[in-house]
């Protein structure tokens, strides 16, 4: 049956209504959109600015960003990625107490305290960075009551310097770290499981209660180095230095020590189940005292 006129136009209004909200919302879409990319793009141009403190204005309008606009989380992490690796290229410059510049140290601490399932394929890219005294840049965790540490998963430092670097509590899960300098740091607390420490210097670092599973770490320098209960479950060491180095309670089941060198350390009380020793050096002078055994090789009976 025909609609009367009066439900044709009831029709009619709903229909205009429908459309007019749906401009609306299209309309408010794009300005929304407007609004990021010109937040985006100022916060970048101050990016270039001579004064630092502009410079850091920028870098955390890019936090705020990543906020407001999680797509937009991958391209901001990319590029204050760059900005650090722009500005933290060569020697530090100043005595060797010197610290990172303000901007990057409040670039890195922004990329450690973003949300890494935000990042898509966002490059982390710190190869060769030179951040000695990078200071701590965990946080509060209100929801679990603790702090927790910098979030750098996968990340590059390839041949960076992070000696005398503040990282305890850091998440920094099979990133790359061949090569990279560590002495002094701290990575107490730290999750480093599958991690790539070939040829690393972690030398008179700070490294109690870590998770150290699965790393590779041949031909590391851990000299003076406090692993105390350190899980390093089925690690790769070999050819690693060890001198001096303090592992009581640490857990070294299925770890490769073959030639490794244990001058003077100490393993008291520590789980060797299934460690491999053939061939390491200055085996008489380590403390066994208390080590559980079983199924070790290479070590005197």
């Amino acid at each position: 049956m025909a609609l009367s006129l009066p439900g044709i136009a009831s029709l009619a209004a709903l229909l205009f209504t429908w459309a007019s909200v749906e401009q609306s919302g299209e309309r408010l879409q794009i300005a929304e959109q407007g609004q990021v990319t010109g937040r985006f793009n100022a916060a970048v141009g101050s990016l270039a600015s001579p004064a630092v403190d502009v410079r850091l204005g920028g870098i955390y309008g890019l936090e705020r960003l990543m906020r407001d606009s999680p797509p937009d989380q991958p391209t901001i992490v990319s590029l204050l990625t760059a900005y650090v690796r722009e500005h933290a290229r060569g020697r530090v410059a100043g005595s060797a107490d010197a610290h990172p510049a303000a901007d990057v140290q409040g670039a890195m601490t922004v990329l450690a305290n973003r949300d890494p399932a935000r990042d898509g394929k966002g490059d982390f890219n710190l190869r060769g960075v030179r951040l000695h005294h990078l200071g701590y840049m965990g946080m509060w965790d209100r929801a679990r009551q603790r702090v927790i540490g910098i979030n750098f998963p996968e990340a590059d430092f390839t041949s960076a310097d992070l000696s005398d670097a503040d990282l305890e509590h850091a998440r920094l899960t099979g990133a790359g770290m061949a090569g990279t300098a560590l002495q002094e740091a701290t990575l107490n607390e730290a999750q480093l499981a599958d991690a790539d420490l070939t040829h690393a210097d972690l030398a008179r670092s700070q490294i109690r209660r870590a998770d150290l599973r699965r790393i590779q770490a041949a031909g590391a320098h851990f000299d003076d180095t406090n692993l105390n209960g350190s899980e390093m479950e089925d690690a790769d060491l070999q050819r690693a230095s060890l001198v001096r180095a303090s592992l009581p309670g640490a857990i070294l089941r299925g770890a490769d020590l073959r030639q490794a060198d244990l001058r003077d350390a100490d393993f008291t009380g520590a789980d060797l189940t299934g460690a491999d020793f053939t061939g390491a050096k200055n085996l008489s002078t380590a403390n066994f005292d208390r080590t559980v055994r079983k199924d070790t090789r290479g070590l005197p009976a």
